[in-house]
Order: C-alpha cells, then sequence, then structure tokens
C-alpha cells in the first residue's frame, strides 16, 4: 500500500474517532458535518486504492507473460519481506539492502515498518479489546511511570503577582512498573506458497500475526479486568449506580459498558415506562448502540461470546459480563513495537515436521505488557438473570 493510501487511512481512523466524540458530546450537527468527511476520505481512498490494485496487476501480468523483468526496489517493502520469507528470514545486505534494523539481537528478523502498518490494518479489521485501552510506545524492556488518578486531580492555585505558591491538596500519585515480555507462536506455510506472488506471501503471514496478537490482546485485557472482584448484580438501577456514582463524575463521561452478545440480547429487550427500547441505535451509525442511564447515553461495546465467555456454573442463571468504565484511564499496554520472525524448514513443532511434510514453519514474536492503571475507573459487573437451558456444572 502507497504512503499516500496509508496516510488517508489514518486520517479515515482519525475522522471516525472525532464522529464518535461529537456524537457522544451531543453536537450532532456538527458530527453530521464530520461524517460527510469521512465519506469523502473513505471515496478517496477507495478510488486510489481501485488504482493502485490495477497497477499492480498489469505490472504482474507483464512480468508473467515475459514482457517486463523484475528489478530490486529498495522501496518495495512488500517485495523484500516476501524476499526474506523465501531465504528463511535470514536477511543480508545482499537480500535486503535497503531494509534498517534488519536483524534482531536476541534472534530473528525485525518487521519493517511498512509490514507492521500492515499487521495493524488487519487487526483493526477484527474487533479487539486493545482498541479500548491506552496503548504507549516504548523504546526499553523495562521503566516505569508516575500517574495522578483522575479521581484526585485538583486545579493549580492562583497566585498574586510576586506571591508565593501555596501548599496544594495533595494527589494521589502512583508509581506504575512495565516489563516487556516476548509473546510469540508459530505458523506452518506449505514450500508452494512460498513460491507464490510476493503479495499472497506478505498477506498470508501478516494476517496471521495480527490474529494471533489480537487473541493475545483479548485474553491480556480480560485478564486486567478480572482482576477485580466480580459484584453480581440483578436490576438496570444497579448499573445505572455504578456509572453515576460509583464512577461518578470523574470517570463517566468517558465511560462505556462492555458486554457480550448475551448482553446486547439482554438489554435489547429493556423498555422505559413509555415502552421506549432503553437502548438505542447512534443514529450517525446503526451498528454503535448506547443505552440511556439516568441523565446520560452510555455507549454499548458488544463483543462475541467466544472473546468473553458469560458465567453458566451455576444451574438456570446466566451471569452476563457488563463490565462498566473508562477503559483508556483504567488500563495499559506497553509495546514494544519489535515483532521478530524466525523460520526453518527442518524444525518440528508438535505433530508437524517441516522437513519430512516439505513446509517451512515461521515463529513470530512481539513484546509488550499491560497494566491496570487506575483501579478506580470501572467496575467489573455480572447481569444475573434467569435461565432455564443454563445445565450448569455437574
Amino acid at each position: 500500500m502507497s504512503e499516500r493510501l496509508l496516510n488517508l487511512l489514518d486520517q479515515i481512523n482519525a475522522k471516525k474517532a472525532e464522529v464518535k466524540n461529537l456524537v457522544e458530546a451531543g453536537n450532532l450537527d456538527e458530527a453530521e458535518a464530520a461524517k460527510n468527511e469521512l465519506k469523502n476520505l473513505q471515496r478517496e481512498f477507495d478510488l486510489l486504492k481501485d488504482l493502485e490494485d490495477e497497477e499492480i496487476e498489469n505490472v504482474q501480468n507483464r512480468v508473467d507473460n515475459g514482457n517486463m523483468t523484475p528489478v530490486h526496489n529498495e522501496e518495495d517493502s512488500v517485495a523484500e519481506f516476501a524476499n526474506a520469507a523465501r531465504h528463511g528470514f535470514r536477511v543480508t545486505n545482499a537480500l535486503s539492502s535497503g531494509m534498517r534494523e534488519s536483524s534482531d539481537p536476541d534472534g530473528g528478523y525485525i518487521v519493517p515498518e511498512d509490514i507492521q502498518t500492515r499487521i495493524n490494518q488487519w487487526k483493526q479489521a477484527e474487533f479487539s479489546l486493545e482498541s479500548l485501552i491506552t496503548v504507549e510506545n516504548v523504546r526499553t524492556n523495562k521503566g516505569q511511570r508516575t500517574y495522578e488518578k483522575r479521581a484526585t486531580m485538583t486545579g493549580f492555585e492562583d497566585i498574586e503577582e510576586g506571591g508565593e505558591l501555596q501548599e496544594m491538596d495533595t494527589p494521589q500519585f502512583e508509581r506504575i512498573r512495565y516489563d516487556i515480555q516476548d509473546r510469540g507462536g508459530w505458523l506452518p506455510l506449505t514450500n508452494d506458497l512460498l513460491s507464490d506472488t510476493d503479495q499472497n506471501i506478505t498477506e498470508v503471514i501478516t494476517r496471521w500475526i495480527a490474529r494471533k496478537s489480537n487473541a493475545t490482546s483479548n485474553k491480556k485485557v480480560i485478564g486486567l479486568i478480572d482482576a477485580k472482584e466480580v459484584k453480581e448484580i440483578e436490576t438496570m438501577d444497579e448499573i445505572k449506580k455504578a456509572i453515576i456514582v460509583t464512577l461518578g463524575a470523574a470517570y463517566r463521561t468517558g465511560s462505556r459498558i462492555l458486554t457480550n452478545d448475551d448482553g446486547l440480547l439482554f438489554l435489547s429487550t429493556l423498555k422505559d415506562t413509555t415502552g421506549r427500547d432503553l437502548l438505542q441505535p447512534n443514529p450517525l451509525d446503526v451498528m454503535q448502540m448506547y443505552l440511556s442511564v439516568g441523565p446520560i447515553r452510555v455507549p454499548i461495546i458488544a463483543v462475541p461470546n467466544q472473546v468473553i465467555a458469560s458465567d453458566i456454573k451455576a444451574k438456570g442463571k446466566l451471569k452476563i459480563p457488563m463490565v462498566c468504565g473508562d477503559f483508556k484511564e483504567a488500563f495499559k499496554k506497553y509495546d514494544r513495537q519489535r515483532t521478530s520472525i524466525m523460520s526453518s524448514n527442518v524444525a518440528v513443532a508438535g505433530s508437524l515436521n517441516a522437513f519430512t511434510q516439505n513446509m517451512t514453519l515461521v515463529r513470530a514474536i512481539e513484546r509488550n505488557d499491560y497494566k491496570v492503571l487506575d483501579n478506580e475507573a470501572y467496575t467489573n459487573l455480572k447481569m444475573v438473570i434467569d435461565d432455564a437451558s443454563v445445565k450448569g456444572e455437574e
């Protein structure tokens, strides 16, 4: 993908966030204008992407027909990456003179920036809980940060000319340490694939890395959520109290309700005293729902049951996750941004033998850490409802 298209994609993602923020703030006219800008950006992206795809296809056809001789292009990250895959990710200057930081001191080939961008685009195509939390890119494997909790944050004191700064109320600061961990997995590739086009090789590997990374993020974020004791509830009034009182003014503006398919079905059955559904669609995005909680509207984030499962341990009771909070304030991922890859055509992994089965095993490792930043920024609730289909644990 060209740099121009990548820039457009960044603008599209930023504009989507702007539209959502304007809707949540109640500025519907401004949101409508921003949505029109978003449509124009998306239209421009689609047109340029079609032209770029046609150009790539035409060049490939000319190469296949013998009318063009491929020339090494240092700027073509896809070709470089595919070439590295064919050579077992043992990249030398002769193979990839244009790549920087092409090897990892700990072993492996560092994914170049353009390919990392492709991985991130695949991740955005599938839902990831990582999109709900704060992500900080770091350059060291260990470190620490000092944070002031939003709930205790106080303003600056007025100072008269020539006056002295008076003692202020002492806010609560917390020191958070991160320790980057290696997380990895392996992928079997047939040697036939390595004889395929650069585009196909790159797509298969980057999509696999993205899906594994998403699954890892989901697991880690759920682990952070479950670090807080679950509170079981039975009424919507308890959700209202959690958002309006427990989270309070410090967090409710940025709060979301994170639930699953079961939760979305349950919420869709609720009505107010006039018979109007409590769950309403966003007028600018029918796929985005919000719940009326007293005087405020809280966005609903519904993920598949496979990502966050309901509790079915108790017979006749379905316990649905209803996690409320400002997840940007609550959780943080420290990302080392160093995805490294190694491969082998003689390795053995599980029941697979690369040598005897004529394949290549690719191992990818990413480096990151996940932390709870503010334990008061969320509540871990589960809505308990009667469900005769739940058999419970024997």
